[in-house]
């Protein structure tokens, strides 16, 4: 039988398909995400009664998406183990044995990552968006108000694209306690160190263009942050070049380097 893309991604999608934990963890998930949401549209709402202040829109949406920071390490996590499992049980002799074309597996597997998650974040987005508004009512954030449509499809495109990040990394460290440490690195510790470590004028020059920061601004409807950030739409290539560069990373690594 002649192995195709199309034959490889049905395989991938059987595997992950079999892990009953895939599913839970995604789950649930999405449940602490909607469930951030509402406290957050909740309190949002006692503050606005007991204070008869009003609540913008950027920061209705804010507070609906304010777990997205949570789905985006998952989902970058997942990526990871999408392809170090494979390393850590053996199973990679296997697959690369069957698909003698390596790149066909790095692209499959990052296909299935995106057929499942890309559905999983945009309901988990919806529904975030749609609780908070339940609560705050008229003062909540809809999809018919100026940028939040864009907003919601930008918080569910931003942890795909950190699970593509995961999935390159994973697939040149192949060790899963490594892979994970680099990734957290990159989306947790760097974020946090550099505004302190770097002066004023190199922060605002380099903090916008980090993975986290740019995904963040792929969601945000105004400049909150302390330091100067991006736009959404250059955000977004930001985010996509980091993809472009880590995925290349993987490709090179797996073609050069025995399984």
């Amino acid at each position: 039988m002649k192995v195709t893309l199309p034959r490889v991604v049905h395989a991938e999608w059987t595997k992950l398909r079999a892990l009953r934990s895939t599913w839970i963890v995604l789950g649930t998930t999405v449940m602490l995400v909607v469930g951030l949401a509402a406290a957050t549209g909740w309190s949002q709402h006692r503050d606005i009664v007991a204070h008869g202040t009003s609540l913008s829109t950027a920061d209705a949406a804010g507070g609906a998406f304010l777990g997205i920071d949570l789905f985006v390490l998952v989902i970058g996590v997942f990526g990871v183990l999408l392809m170090t499992g494979e390393y850590g049980s053996g199973l990679i002799r296997a697959t690369l044995a069957a698909v003698p074309r390596r790149l066909s597996v790095l692209l499959a597997k990052a296909t299935v990552l995106i057929m499942v998650t890309a559905p999983v974040m945009l309901v988990a987005c919806l529904a975030a968006l749609f609780v908070s508004q339940a609560f705050l009512g008229a003062d909540g954030a809809s999809l018919g108000d100026p940028g939040v449509l864009r907003a919601a499809l930008g918080a569910a495109a931003a942890p795909v694209a950190v699970g593509l990040l995961g999935l390159g990394i994973g697939a040149v460290l192949r060790h899963t306690a490594a892979a994970i440490t680099t990734l957290v690195a990159a989306l947790l510790v760097l974020p946090a160190l550099m505004p302190v470590a770097l002066p004023r004028a190199a922060r605002d020059a380099v903090l916008p263009y980090l993975p986290t920061t740019s995904s963040q601004a792929m969601y945000a409807l105004d400049d909150g942050n302390p330091f100067k950030t991006l736009s959404p739409g250059a955000g977004a290539v930001v985010l996509a070049l980091w993809v472009v560069v880590v995925l290349a990373g993987a490709a090179a690594v797996l073609l050069r380097r025995d399984a």
